[in-house]
This record gives C-alpha cells, sequence and structure tokens, in this order.
C-alpha cells in the first residue's frame, strides 16, 4: 500500500478531490453525514447493493475520529482511534470474532498484539504488588456485578473502589497502585474519571471482544479507512460540508451546509459524534423529540488527549509496551504507551484522560512536551531526557466536528438511553457511530457494527429499492442469526431492566 503525506500531514493512501463548493442542489436515494469508519462503512455497504448514496463530510480528510499522521523522521503515528480491542468474538452477542479484526484480516493490513498486563511499573518498591493487580482487578468486578444484582442502586465505579480497596485492606502502596492501574484500565477505556461513570450500567451493558489487542504495525488505523473506501470514487464524497440544517418530513430530507449548498434523499444517515449532538450545532426541523434529545444529554461522552514525543532514537531501554506510573493521584502521566515495542517507532504516547485532558487543551504545545518530558524524567532519574525531534499533541474537545473523544456509561443514563440514541426519526433519519452502539459504545468495532445494523434496517426493514442487477447479500451487512440474537440480547437487557 502507497501512503502519501498533504500538507497537513494527514497520512492517507490516496488524495480526494478538494474542499466541494457550490451552492447547487443535489438529490440522492440515501445521503451519509460524516466520512468516519461507520459513515464509510455504510456507504460502501449500501453501494455494493447499488442504493444511490453520497457521503459529505465537514473535515477535508476521511477517517474523524481515527486519525494517522506522519511524523518528521517518517514515523506513521495515531492521534485518535489506535488499537483493535480484542480480536476474539464475544459469543453471548452472537459474534464468532471481532468484525474490525475480520477486515482487517481481509485487508492483509500488518498488525502487532499487545497485552495490557505486559507493563512497565514505576515509582514501587514492592514488585510483588505487581502479580496482584489483575487479581483484584477481576475481584472488584466480580464484586460491582454481585453487589448490584441486589442493590441496583446509582453508585459510580470510584464509589465501589473506595468500598473494595477498605474490604481488601489496601493501604499505602497497595492502595496506590490498585487505583492507579483502575486509571489505565477503565478510565483510559472510558475516557472519564470513574466517578463520572455508573457502576451498575457499566458491567450490564459493557460488551468486549476477547483476546489480544492488536495495534497497526506499518500504516496506522487510517489503512482500515483507505480499505473500506478504497472501491469508493471521488466525486462518493464531499468535503467541507459543514452541516447546519436538516428539515424532515414523512417523504424526504433536506440537508443544508454553512457554504449554501442544498442535498435532497430520501434518507439521511448520520454518523456524526454524540458531542456535535450534544453541543446542538445541528438545527433540526422540526425539532428532534424529546426522548432523542434526553438521551443526547444523558449519555456520557468523554475526553482523550494524547501528547506523543519522537525521537530519532529510543533512548529508554524497555520491553514492554506499556508504562505505569504509580501515584496517590494515578492522573497525570499515570498511562504511557512504548511505540518502540509496539511498532518500532522511537516515540511515547502519554495519555490525559477526562479533567487532565480538558486542562491539556489549555496548555501551549510547548507546554505540553514540557510537562511529559518533567514527568519521564522522574521516572528515568539516571537518564537525561533529550528533546524530542518532533511532537503531536491532540485537542478533541476543540475539534468542532468531534467536540470529545468517545461515549461512556454516565451516572444517569440509562439502557433506555442507548436504545433511543439510535432510533430513527420519521423513518427517514437514521443515526450511527459508536455512541448508538449499545454493546460497544466507545469502540471502533461498535461504530462498524452500528452502520451495518443501519443499512441491514433500510435494505430489509424499510425494503430499500435495490439494484436488482447487483445480488444483494446478507452477510455484506449482519446475518439474519446475528440480528436474532441481537433482538434476544436486547429484550433480555429491557426485561432484566423492568425488572429492577
Amino acid at each position: 500500500m502507497i501512503f502519501k503525506k498533504t500538507a497537513l500531514g494527514i497520512f492517507n493512501s490516496r488524495e480526494w478531490k478538494k474542499v466541494f463548493d457550490s451552492k447547487d442542489i443535489t438529490q440522492t436515494q440515501v445521503l451519509v453525514i460524516g466520512a468516519g469508519i461507520s459513515g464509510l462503512e455504510a456507504a460502501r455497504l449500501l453501494k455494493q447493493n447499488g442504493i444511490q448514496t453520497l457521503v459529505i463530510e465537514a473535515r477535508n480528510r476521511t477517517g474523524g475520529r481515527i486519525w494517522s499522521v506522519q511524523s518528521k523522521n517518517g514515523h506513521v503515528l495515531d492521534l485518535g482511534a489506535a488499537w483493535l480491542h480484542g480480536v476474539n468474538g464475544s459469543i453471548p452477542i452472537g459474534f464468532l470474532s471481532n468484525p474490525l479484526w475480520d477486515l482487517v484480516q481481509q485487508a492483509k493490513i500488518p498488525t502487532r498484539s499487545t497485552t495490557i498486563s505486559d507493563v512497565q511499573i514505576f515509582n514501587m518498591s514492592d514488585q510483588t504488588i505487581a502479580e496482584s493487580l489483575e487479581i483484584w482487578f477481576d475481584e472488584y468486578i466480580d464484586y460491582i456485578e454481585e453487589t448490584t444484582k441486589l442493590s441496583g442502586g446509582q453508585q459510580s465505579l470510584q464509589q465501589y473502589a473506595e468500598t473494595f480497596s477498605t474490604m481488601k485492606n489496601l493501604t499505602g502502596e497497595k492502595r496506590n497502585a490498585f487505583f492507579s492501574y483502575l486509571h489505565t484500565a477503565i478510565e483510559g477505556n472510558e475516557g472519564i474519571e470513574m466517578s463520572k461513570i455508573n457502576a451498575k450500567n457499566f458491567v450490564d451493558i459493557t460488551g468486549v471482544y476477547y483476546g489480544v489487542e492488536p495495534v497497526f504495525h506499518d500504516t496506522g488505523f487510517h489503512a482500515v479507512i483507505d480499505y473500506i473506501a478504497k472501491d469508493f470514487r471521488d466525486d462518493d464524497i464531499r468535503f467541507g460540508q459543514i452541516v447546519n440544517n436538516i428539515t424532515y418530513d414523512q417523504d424526504s430530507v433536506e440537508v443544508q451546509t454553512t457554504n449554501g449548498h442544498i442535498y435532497r434523499a430520501q434518507y439521511v444517515l448520520l454518523t456524526v459524534s454524540l458531542g456535535v449532538l450534544k453541543g446542538r450545532q445541528i438545527l433540526f426541523n422540526p425539532p428532534l423529540p424529546q426522548w432523542k434529545l434526553n438521551a443526547i444529554d444523558r449519555l456520557g461522552y468523554g475526553l482523550m488527549n494524547k501528547v506523543i514525543l519522537v525521537w530519532d532514537t529510543a533512548w529508554w531501554n524497555s520491553a514492554n509496551y506499556y508504562f505505569m506510573r504509580i501515584s496517590s493521584k494515578p492522573s497525570p502521566f499515570g498511562v504511557w504507551a512504548n511505540a518502540n515495542k509496539w511498532n518500532d517507532r522511537p516515540a511515547l504516547f502519554c495519555f490525559f484522560i477526562g479533567d487532565e485532558a480538558n486542562r491539556l487543551e489549555t496548555l501551549t504545545n510547548e507546554q505540553a512536551v514540557e510537562e511529559v518530558r518533567n514527568a519521564l524524567q522522574q521516572m528515568f532519574p539516571n537518564q537525561s531526557i533529550p528533546m524530542p525531534i518532533d511532537s503531536f499533541v491532540t485537542r478533541w474537545k476543540s475539534d468542532p466536528f468531534s467536540n470529545g473523544s468517545y461515549s461512556y456509561i454516565s451516572q444517569h443514563q440509562t439502557y433506555e438511553d442507548m436504545i433511543y440514541i439510535s432510533k430513527p426519526i420519521a423513518h427517514k433519519l437514521l443515526f450511527a457511530g459508536e455512541a448508538t452502539s449499545q454493546e460497544f459504545y466507545g469502540y471502533a468495532h461498535g461504530a462498524l457494527l452500528s452502520a451495518r445494523r443501519e443499512v441491514t434496517r433500510l435494505l430489509h426493514v424499510y425494503e430499500l429499492p435495490v439494484n436488482q442487477s447487483r445480488p444483494t447479500s446478507w452477510s455484506t451487512a449482519i446475518s439474519p442469526f446475528e440480528i436474532m440474537i441481537i433482538i434476544n440480547v436486547i429484550f433480555l437487557k429491557l426485561l432484566s431492566y423492568l425488572m429492577n
């Protein structure tokens, strides 16, 4: 695969047409808003089935929150999504393997497996504690599951962690290590502090895939985006299309952009981030119903930012995938990734989560780099930390087209909210994206599956007429067996919710 670097440092395998600028009217069967992984996957499947489909994108690139860049010394780095979270299936949900992993295998994209247990721990004098961390974590999750079966309630993960650590008599360094591990394993995945995550909903709703967690060895995550869009024509995606108004009724949908262009479609699939919906950046006419607005407002939307430092060579001597810095206050500087072990890049990733991620966005690049270098100096006191030759500081909250990173289980949301967020409006306005995935919210494979869900709805529920010269195939979307499993799981979840 041949990659080209654009003027912005975006690492794409193809150059798309420039920003579309016209005040004309465009008509299409299905209009997909957003060229992230869910929007492109939906468009790919619809086009395979002969549906006239157009994708519009506010940015001047594809990928959305998947964003691969190239450093000054030629290394590919992911500013957004970076992992495939597990390769094996979650059998209760009906998949034998992670569908995103299946796509990566089809595309023959090189990856390297990682595991969270392969971690170098700093600031801990008793290294035997490390052997207990995974055990304590499993016991902690079991404790929440057993307790919430009986009591339910609105307690947060933080509250349960405090109670559990007291029960286990975890004090001093053991307590610091336990909470630092939770910061890495939970807050790092959710993009928010545990004090803001509902414990019962977290253990009841969260879906996972099991096994190793690969990263992309040579290409960056954007290789998946390029593979999905490999058969698209240049005019299948229009860039620079910032949607500000959507008018809909029982017959059609009209979408207006800030540059004055109008799109008319039989159906519109919205794949914008939850942050955009929360920010009311799009005016709907008529307004979205209150049940949809309530779901949008109650769902959590977290923030994770990265500071990435790149050197000519790796000056640190570590064979571990991750660094964990033990402290009475795990954030910031608690979670690190060693790209030298990941994919042979002489770079270190420092992750900022929740409130600290917000604080990072107020700093200049120079201030952020200096903070991270100072933290490294404390972690490697016997070495002089050289100045990096390149650096990247992400600011996903300040990005108007993401307004944050990914969704999480908030203190006040319900499972009903997770159903309502994905429910269509007037049988014309459909919703996809990671936040609309009941089981796999926050993950790229959740976004992928949400796209397949909505394509299945369009083709087999709304019975959108297809080009009969092209065979339709359930295998391109979701199989009947998988749909049956999903329906059963949702029914059981609702039943459990009502009984509690």
